[in-house]
């Protein structure tokens, strides 16, 4: 019988398959990070004091960030270390926020200054404009630009939109809609005569229209306290009042931009920004978009970490910023993203202790958890 008749033994059974990777988890991943730029930004600002010969600090919101309540004591953290001052030059790069949080702002950098300039390179709207009226000097670069500050008003009476959510309304849009009314004629109901007014009750309810009236008063009151600070920048208190009222009433959108040349046509006390100045106050702000820029770790597809550093105030030796941290994981049940792990937190970043250090990052030790 050939050999390969022979039987067989039997062969042993195949190994198992080999078990599949673990999920990835926060041990296993390296997170990514957004980049500090902080040597870059602070080299800027010391040649900004050098060239300008005054103290310079930095206020910086991402645009979706908004100066509040917080941004108050953030200041008055750094300026009690850097002591009174003849003159702060502070720059200036937000969308805008809420009007009496830059109120308390202006009133906490005066007192730590005899002569306040503010420097605008890029956006500077809405509560940002407000702070800026509070300067005995406004330097504004060629993409620099200021905006009307009228308010508007996202209240839960408010018509809703496309995703049932109430839609934000300005007193703009309201004095259009009366003039429109107004301009139509009365309508007729039941052989009675219907103001302007009660027509627009049918769409927007009473009590919004008296909050965004109550509101916009607030946003002009701001603006004139803002100005009062520093009388002597202008002719008269009647001149504070006619551009307080003017930058609130007479520009078609919240956001229509105001360029040195029409700022100093309103009244305001602007200069224009050298080339040299542009340049360096240009590389400053694409410095910090980058490093506020978001940061996401994908851990699954069920699973992110989120990392970002945010509103930010910043002067030669220091800069003082939120660092937004957290993951988020979607409950497989209910279908709701949660947030995990939430370490966000105001830090200071300082430059290393010495020339072979790290960049160095504390916790501000402040009772401030939100941006």
């Amino acid at each position: 019988m050939p050999d390969n008749d022979k039987p067989q033994p039997p062969s042993a059974p195949p190994p198992p398959p080999a078990p599949p990777p673990p999920p990835a988890s926060a041990k296993s991943v390296k997170f990514r990070e957004p980049p500090l730029n902080f040597q870059e930004t602070q080299d800027i600002l010391t040649k900004l004091e050098s060239r300008l010969s005054t103290k310079v600090m930095c206020y910086y919101t991402p645009k979706d960030q908004s100066i509040n309540q917080n941004h108050p004591d953030i200041f008055l953290e750094q300026l009690r270390t850097i002591g009174p001052q003849p003159t702060i030059s502070l720059v200036i790069i937000s969308n805008g926020g809420h009007g009496s949080a830059s109120l308390r702002i202006a009133h906490i950098l005066r007192e730590y200054c005899q002569n306040l300039h503010m420097i605008v390179p890029s956006r500077c709207a809405s509560a940002a404009t407000l702070l800026t009226l509070a300067a005995d000097k406004i330097i504004m670069s060629p993409s620099g630009y200021l905006t009307a500050i009228d308010s508007s008003l996202t209240h839960g009476l408010n018509p809703r939109g496309p995703d049932n959510r109430p839609v934000s309304v300005s007193v703009d849009q309201i004095k259009r809609i009366l003039k429109f009314l107004d301009a139509e004629g009365p309508a007729v109901t039941d052989s009675q005569k219907e103001g302007s007014y009660r027509t627009l009750f049918k769409y927007i309810h009473p009590v919004t229209i008296g909050e965004i009236d109550r509101v916009s008063s607030h946003s002009v009151l701001i603006a004139t306290k803002m100005m009062q600070l520093h009388p002597q920048s202008f002719k008269s208190d009647d001149q504070i009042s006619r551009i307080a009222n003017h930058l609130h009433n007479d520009y078609p959108e919240h956001g229509f931009p105001i360029l040195y040349s029409e700022a100093k046509d309103v009244g305001l006390p602007v200069e224009k920004a050298d080339m040299q100045l542009s340049h360096l106050l240009r590389d400053l702000v694409n410095y910090y978009d980058s490093a506020t820029r978001e940061e996401i770790t994908h851990l699954s597809e069920s699973h992110f970490k989120s990392a970002a550093f945010t509103n930010l105030v910043e002067s030669v030796g220091v800069r003082t910023v939120f660092r937004s941290s957290f993951e988020r994981r979607l409950n497989p049940i209910t279908k709701v993203w949660q947030t995990e792990n939430d370490l966000s937190k105001w830090v200071n970043i300082t430059p290393p202790p010495s020339p072979e250090g790290k960049i160095q990052i504390r916790s501000l030790g402040l009772s401030l958890s939100s941006q």
